[in-house]
């Protein structure tokens, strides 16, 4: 008789299904997979031998129904049959009929109206300001520009944009025409780089965003300890004329309303609406020779040159600096590309006739490109085949004028063509002028705010730092000049580019730069800049904090002279410098000025000495005479400011030329206010300064 154990027929199988589980146990084989494997093998073990059998019901592979379907189809398993497989594609909607160009204004337009009426979405005039810009700018990269302009007109007549035209349709399409500037402004901003929110600080609805740090390692060698050091002074002078803001009027009008509710007065159309005045009955008849509240008329212009003999002999001039801004302050809907081109050719030809040989070296102001203040960096457009730079013929005209007056040769006339009027010139020997475009950090340059982290886009301040570098291996001094100052209330520049502009003079001073010099406020004012901290540097990088600011280490002044144009209040006015032969600080300065609120008295225009810098701020006389009016000088004059609150009040008067409309400065606030914004070298730190405190 066989063992039980040994029979192996169909019915005597040792191992039941339950035992494949067993064997899996032991193996470790838990997964699902494995156990498939096995049932769907059949496999039975019994003495070395290996039999399929049955699947059970329930793991049974067979890819179509086992239940009846009644005469119904056959239904199947894994996709197989007539199923359809994953990958096949469904029909689409059939597109909708296209927008017109003129739906897709409406849309635009609406959704805009739609932001700022929904209070809830967006409950904040930033928010609101932030979501329309990112419609226009999607629009911008999509649509024409007439669909663009077209859309900002339709928006300023709604909401009331402020303008400096007639109309909405003269500001953007017609003798303003800046919505085209617009256009490209709007499709090149990008809210990865804060360019939205930057837009909407400018428009005076959100908190502008915070200055980036500097790696300097980008743009210039760590500072060397011999980079300290400053020249000794030769104890001989040269004289240098500094002239600013010209702002010939061809326009005026002798006789006009020169006190007119509108902008500019003095002009034909000049009227003031609450005395019912116009120019046939004028409150206050324009002078022909100028008034506070107007731009300069030809004969005021041209007495600045004409009185000079009185106080100096110009052939004595080593050279003139003009910082910038020639052309009226007119509307966007008065100028055009031939009015400029106008006042720019006769200005620096009336210069080079009143100056003769003595050379000139100017700088572009914000007035000085059409629209006014607008300059674009030369990789805004990156087809290579179109024209770089939409200021080219700006650019081109200037650079020619003056080459063609003798002040710089070709070859620096051509690259001032091709970087914004920049350039730099070797002057006397031992001396370098580094002249920049200031636009590229000024407020009103609207392309500044596409791309705004980037403290550079323009490239001019690496040009800056670039020349400083060679003229440090040299031995040279330097003097900068540019037209918009950098800091001061920090109302003017921008904070990233004025970030960068003052780690570089700081890198480069007091060895290579001897002065920075400025223009734009129409006023006599001071800058200073200092050193940083230590703790102003990340750990182990170059990466720096420029806010965290050393203010007993003074390293660099910079001058901001006055204008000749009365504008604003201010008398007409320029200075003279006396400069160390060897180390090109400033020694000494007196100002000179015409008393316009006069005019009206004059057969000529008078001109007379105002003060002398040295006598006027050596208050305790304690500063030596053979020492220059350098950073250490101005820093000790903020403190005795501090002290003195008559110091303060005489400095108040002198930065409008001794208007007679100038407000007092008469609080211990409006002193630390005056003092904070001589100390700011950047807009970042004059941001940081009390703003209501002062008379302005």
């Amino acid at each position: 008789m066989a063992h039980r154990g040994t029979r192996t027929g169909p019915n005597r199988n040792p191992f039941k299904w339950t035992s494949v589980y067993n064997i899996c146990m032991m193996f470790n084989l838990q997964s699902a997979a494995v156990m498939v494997l096995l049932c769907l093998g059949g496999v039975t073990f019994g003495h070395g031998t290996h039999r399929r059998r049955q699947v059970p019901p329930a793991l049974n592979p067979q890819l179509t129904n086992t239940l009846p379907t009644n005469g119904g189809p056959t239904l199947y398993y894994n996709g197989s049959g007539p199923v359809p497989p994953e990958s096949m594609l469904s029909p689409v909607p059939a597109p909708i009929t296209p927008f017109t160009s003129s739906q897709i204004q409406d849309s635009v337009y609406n959704e805009i109206i739609a932001i700022i009426a929904n209070g809830s979405a967006f409950n904040t005039s930033c928010t609101q300001c932030i979501a329309a810009t990112e419609i226009i700018h999607f629009a911008a990269i999509t649509q024409p520009v007439s669909t663009v302009v077209d859309v900002l007109i339709r928006l300023c007549n709604t909401i009331k944009f402020s303008i400096y035209a007639a109309t909405c349709e003269q500001e953007f399409s017609g003798i303003g025409d800046i919505g085209p500037y617009y256009a490209q402004l709007f499709a090149k901003m990008s809210f990865a780089t804060q360019d939205m929110q930057a837009w909407c600080w400018y428009q005076g609805v959100c908190d502008i965003p915070a200055v980036v740090e500097i790696d300097e390692s980008q743009y210039f060698t760590p500072k060397p300890a011999s980079a300290n050091i400053v020249p000794s002074p030769s104890g001989e002078t040269i004289n240098v004329l500094h002239l600013s803001d010209w702002h010939l009027d061809p326009r005026y009008d002798i006789g006009s309303e020169a006190d007119c509710s509108q902008y500019l007065c003095c002009r034909v159309q000049s009227t003031n609406t609450k005395k019912g005045t116009t120019s046939m009955n004028a409150t206050v008849p324009a002078s022909r020779f100028g008034y506070l509240y107007c731009d300069a008329p030809a004969d005021l212009a041209l007495s600045a040159f004409d009185t000079m003999a009185q106080f100096f002999d110009k052939s004595d001039l080593s050279f003139t600096i003009f910082t910038g801004d020639i052309v009226s302050h007119d509307n966007d809907d008065q100028l055009s590309r031939a009015y400029i081109e106008y006042e720019e050719t006769v200005t620096y030809q009336t210069f080079k006739a009143q100056m003769g040989a003595i050379p000139i070296y100017p700088t572009l102001g914000n007035h000085d490109s059409l629209p006014e203040a607008f300059n674009t960096p030369n990789t805004f457009n990156p087809n290579s085949s179109l024209q770089s730079n939409i200021l080219s013929w700006n650019y081109d005209l200037l650079s020619s004028l003056w080459q063609e007056s003798g002040w710089i040769n070709a070859s620096t006339a051509k690259y001032a063509s091709n970087h914004y009027g920049a350039y730099a010139v070797d002057t006397v020997p031992g001396l370098r002028i580094i002249s920049l475009n200031s636009d590229f950090w000024y407020v009103d340059n609207v392309f500044n705010y596409a791309n705004f982290t980037n403290p550079d886009p323009s490239g001019v301040l690496s040009f800056l730092a670039s020349e400083l570098m060679v003229a440090e291996a040299a031995g040279l001094r330097v003097w900068i000049i540019c037209h918009v100052l950098s800091g001061y209330d920090g109302t003017n520049g921008l904070p990233n580019p004025t970030a960068l502009l003052y780690s570089i003079v700081r890198r480069f001073s007091p060895t290579t730069i001897a002065a920075v010099f400025f223009g734009h406020t129409h006023e006599d004012q001071l800058q200073l800049f200092y050193d940083y901290n230590p703790s102003s540097l990340k750990n182990g990088t170059q990466i720096r904090n420029t806010t965290d600011v050393n203010y007993n280490a003074p390293l660099t002044v910079g001058f901001i002279g006055p204008s000749i144009t009365p504008l604003t209040g201010n008398n007409a006015g320029y200075q003279l410098y006396q400069v160390d032969s060897k180390t090109f600080e400033i020694m000494n300065t007196q100002t000179y000025i015409a008393n316009v609120s006069e005019s009206l008295t004059w057969s000529t225009p008078v001109w007379q000495f105002e003060y002398d810098m040295r006598t006027e701020y050596n208050v305790n006389g304690t500063w030596p005479a053979t020492s220059p009016l350098n950073a250490t000088f101005f820093n000790d004059v903020t403190y005795s400011m501090l002290m003195n609150q008559t110091v303060v009040e005489q400095y108040n008067l002198l930065e409008t030329k001794s208007s007679v409309v100038t407000k007092n400065c008469s609080t211990k606030a409006c002193a630390e206010q005056k003092v904070c914004y001589i100390r700011s070298g950047s807009a970042a730190l004059g941001l940081a300064c009390p703003q209501d405190s002062g008379p302005f």
